[in-house]
């Protein structure tokens, strides 16, 4: 791991000044060699053009380097601290409680104590009021020993609350885990004793533990839960019944903006699921107003962000902003997000090019996604590995390159033909059949190919509409026998069912 390269990708523009004078402060006014190998390395880690041969001329780089490195390290870790102490006032209070005790300002201590105890009680903050308990153990001896027992009591108490939520934690990565597996697999068996246990044990805590986490973990579950069986409308009406119930008090008093962006997000993307752009646009709105409170969050969220704005301005009749704004996020942030999050906004991206046409344009984007089935089926689950297997089918079709798109899709129906045979994905067989009749034919207009697609799949357009994604290839196959761009078939299709 090139810990440099980690760093810096994280660091913002503002970052980067505030480093650079950290680096030089011992020598102040003056531009060390240091300084300017940093800012060429920040030069070449954000932009993939710039050959990292051009850092090497210099005899000391890489002594240069280590100092970086050092000085990185022991920046990010004062910065991260600061931004805690900023964030959770009552954590530093804490600390200031250990400085008065190292000092035998014991009297001072407790009463700072006390205060905070009361403070942690109220937003039932059980780990700072653990570390508060455990401080006034340490005092006992030199204070009040007779407050003892009751102490104990209240701590034996809390490590018991404490022991609970550790044990919704290990459940909730048990069974996140265990439908990521799913979800890689295209299994679509529907889980829901894993939603009734999870229910139950929110249940269980929720009265006790009025905490956005714990809210945001069973959602999360939750929502796992039923994109394995795609029951997206579900899904929406329980998530909003959870987002309603939600403590206004809970979110006031918890510093945790990162669990509030994701509840966001969640809701924002659930409603798209579902074709409610309104509803959509207005929880990512609360994200992006989030996403400029805090630098952390924008990093972690700035990418889920652009692939539901996308989605929305393609049907807002935007859909060459769609285009043009992910092409220009692509190519600005594709080193500070995470690789689903590249390949998603990638796929996405060559589907709105085939929706225009510009085939050229999306194989090049296909061409990159060069990893092995496995690797995307792992990474990426089942589901998106047929997705672009059907797209690069269709622009290899449309580039003249017949006899390469069936072997595609030939492919694709040995690989996956288990899964396209179940009920969430009986859409896509039919489909399958009509694009290999096209491939083969693609001078013959055959309605009655297209009317038989239509009724095999029960064409009331919302079952094909069900999914913002499907939408798109639907509207390319109908495009090639109406003779019509795509694009205005969509938008034709999309506001029948509006």
């Amino acid at each position: 791991m090139d810990l440099i390269k980690e760093i810096i990708l994280t660091l913002s523009d503002a970052d980067k000044k505030e480093f650079e004078q950290f680096l030089s402060r011992k020598r102040p006014g003056a531009i060390r060699k240091d300084v300017k190998i940093f800012r060429d390395l920040f030069s070449l880690y954000n932009n993939t053009n710039k050959s990292k041969n051009e850092l090497k001329g210099d005899q000391n780089y890489h002594a240069i380097r280590k100092r970086i490195s050092k000085a990185l390290t022991n920046f990010v870790i004062l910065k991260k601290s600061i931004e805690e102490q900023k964030e959770n006032k009552r954590d530093g209070m804490v600390l200031l409680v250990s400085y008065f005790i190292e000092r035998n300002k014991f009297e001072a201590a407790w009463d700072l104590l006390n205060k905070e105890e009361k403070n942690a009680e109220k937003v039932n903050n059980i780990e700072l009021n653990l570390k508060i308990q455990r401080l006034k153990l340490s005092i006992l001896p030199y204070f009040n020993q007779e407050l003892f027992p009751s102490i104990k009591t209240k701590m034996l108490d809390l490590q018991a609350k404490q022991s609970k939520l550790d044990e919704f934690q290990l459940y909730f990565i048990e069974i996140k885990n265990d439908l990521k597996l799913k979800i890689a697999e295209g299994s679509v068996e529907s889980p829901t004793h894993i939603i009734r246990n999870a229910l139950n044990r929110y249940k269980n805590l929720k009265t006790e533990y009025n905490n956005p986490i714990i809210h945001l973990k069973v959602i999360e579950i939750i929502r796992a839960a039923y994109i394995i069986n795609r029951r997206f409308k579900i899904f929406a009406e329980v998530v909003q019944k959870y987002y309603d119930e939600f403590s206004k008090e809970a979110f006031e008093n918890s510093s945790d903006i990162n669990t509030f962006a994701q509840i966001e997000y969640i809701m924002s993307y659930t409603f798209l699921n579902t074709r409610n752009f309104k509803k959509s646009e207005e929880h990512l709105e609360k994200l992006s107003r989030l996403m400029s409170q805090s630098e952390l969050v924008k990093q972690n969220f700035q990418g889920k962000h652009m692939a539901i704005k996308s989605f929305i301005q393609v049907f807002q009749l935007k859909i060459n902003e769609a285009i043009a704004s992910s092409e220009e996020f692509l190519e600005r942030e594709q080193n500070k997000i995470s690789i689903k999050e590249y390949l998603n906004l990638s796929l996405n991206l060559s589907g709105y090019l085939i929706t225009v046409g510009d085939y050229s344009k999306a194989i090049k984007i296909l061409n990159f996604m060069s990893e092995s089935d496995n690797y995307y089926q792992k990474n990426m689950g089942r589901e998106w590995l047929v997705r672009k297997d059907m797209i690069l089918a269709i622009v290899q079709t449309s580039l003249g390159n017949a006899e390469l798109s069936l072997r595609i899709i030939n492919s694709l129906e040995k690989k996956h033909g288990d899964m396209l045979k179940t009920e969430q994905y009986r859409m896509v067989e039919p489909f399958i059949r009509l694009f290999k009749n096209y491939i083969k034919n693609p001078q013959v207009v055959n309605q009655e190919d297209l009317s038989t697609f239509e009724e095999k799949i029960k064409l009331k357009k919302d079952r094909v509409f069900r999914d913002p994604r499907l939408i798109i290839f639907y509207a390319w196959m109908r495009s090639r026998y109406a003779k019509k761009d795509a694009y205005d078939i969509l938008m034709e299709e999309y506001k029948k069912i509006a």
